[in-house]
């Protein structure tokens, strides 16, 4: 016997509207939530490219400057250096310009000036320098064409005395002091570089946290609802198998067990019975005590039957008054006609009414045994309704076994 306790399970009208809500809700929650994170995470990754990108170039820029001082260094103590070998040696060839500047393109304080651009403090620091380069150089050029035209020229350690020295000193004073700032630039930079990085890790690693915490959550939120949804779904196709009034099975259920029912009999080698139930005499109590009275009566009848079957029975409530009990199992056609036999007693019993009175009624039943080959629940209950009818016909309050005697 089936039975199903209505307490047990949410309304049908409740359930499916908190469910869709709960997914609407969550699925209005999760796009906020990942359209936010996609947000963050893709302002945070144009931040730390557009940090990135200026980092490299000041970094790249400062490393050109501090390579362009070098370059300039260089250039002015090969100078120096072609000078003072000359001084010694009075060769020409010391004086040769290709052995102090191998570029086609000599280094310039000017330039160096022009590379440094907005740093007004390196600017000022180098601003004697282009007005030096130039007094050294011209005074170089001056000692080559002296070289060439006098072998025997004046030492250029006179010609050149207190601007060689003090030049040169001057030069790489400023060269060095300048270079040195560079490297603490370079430094600082590079600094706020990896600092602006580990910050965007940071960032990013929130924003990776706040990600997962939100899948987690919205796992957690999709994985109730779905169950809810589920349970609902569950909940909804049991009601749509039962009978409201009485929670007996109904029509459905019955289809749709229909091959379940004579495969076990089937399977079982013992004989199954399908009994076709009407109630008599009911038309009476509506009549008489309404439509309420009616729905008590169905109910108790209900009852009654329930009591008198086991649980691998089947009672179903097909509308109306109209019922039908399958017998999972019996050993005979005389097995069945007992149970038929006490639900027509049973039935006959009176029933009280809770608004006062007593209902008279009983029961008709038809019974169609089970199974030969290709036989279908349809054509037993058609031959249990036929039995049902002779036995309507018969007086009421009786039972008929299809193509056999009854009582």
């Amino acid at each position: 016997m089936f039975e199903m306790n209505p307490h047990a399970l949410p309304s049908q009208a409740e359930t499916p509207a908190s469910v869709f809500a709960g997914f609407r809700r969550v699925l209005h929650l999760g796009s906020l939530t990942f359209a936010l994170i996609i947000t963050v995470l893709f302002a945070l990754i144009y931040y730390q490219y557009q940090r990135s990108e200026e980092a490299v170039r000041s970094v790249e820029h400062t490393r050109q400057v501090i390579a362009y001082i070098d370059s300039l260094r260089t250039y002015l103590l090969n100078l120096d250096t072609a000078v003072r070998k000359y001084a010694e040696s009075q060769n020409r060839s010391d004086l040769d310009s290709s052995l102090i500047c191998r570029q086609s393109s000599c280094p310039s304080a000017a330039q160096l000036i022009t590379l440094i651009g907005a740093d007004g403090v390196q600017a000022a620091r180098l601003a004697p320098l282009p007005a030096l380069q130039s007094a050294l150089e011209t005074g170089f050029s001056a000692l080559q064409q002296r070289a060439v035209v006098d072998g025997d020229a004046t030492p250029p350690e006179r010609e050149l005395a207190g601007f060689d020295k003090s030049a040169i000193e001057q030069i790489h004073r400023i060269l060095i002091e300048a270079g040195r700032e560079e490297m603490n630039q370079l430094e600082e930079r590079e600094t706020a570089r990896i600092r602006d990085q580990n910050l965007s890790s940071i960032l990013l690693g929130a924003a990776g946290l706040w990600t997962g915490l939100a899948l987690v959550v919205l796992y957690r939120e999709t994985g109730r609802l779905i169950g809810a949804g589920i349970h609902a779904e569950q909940t909804i196709r049991q009601l749509s198998l039962r009978d409201p009034l009485t929670g007996l099975a109904n029509r459905r259920f019955l289809n749709e067990n229909e091959k379940h029912l004579i495969a076990g009999a089937k399977r079982s080698g013992i004989q199954m019975a399908v009994l076709a139930i009407d109630l008599d005499e009911f038309k009476a109590v509506n009549d008489r005590y309404g439509h309420a009275a009616g729905d008590e009566v169905i109910v108790t009848s209900a009852e009654r039957m329930k009591r008198l079957l086991r649980e691998s029975d089947v009672i179903v409530r097909l509308g109306g008054d109209e019922f039908v009990i399958v017998l999972g199992q019996v050993d005979d056609a005389e097995a069945a006609r007992e149970v038929a036999g006490r639900v027509v007693e049973s039935l006959s019993q009176p029933i009280p009414l809770a608004q006062g009175g007593v209902a008279h009624i009983g029961a008709s039943v038809g019974i169609a045994m089970c199974c030969a080959d290709g036989e279908t629940l349809d054509g037993l209950l058609s031959k249990a309704d036929a039995a049902l009818y002779a036995a309507k016909r018969g007086g009421k309050h009786t039972y008929r076994e299809a193509a056999a005697s009854g009582r």
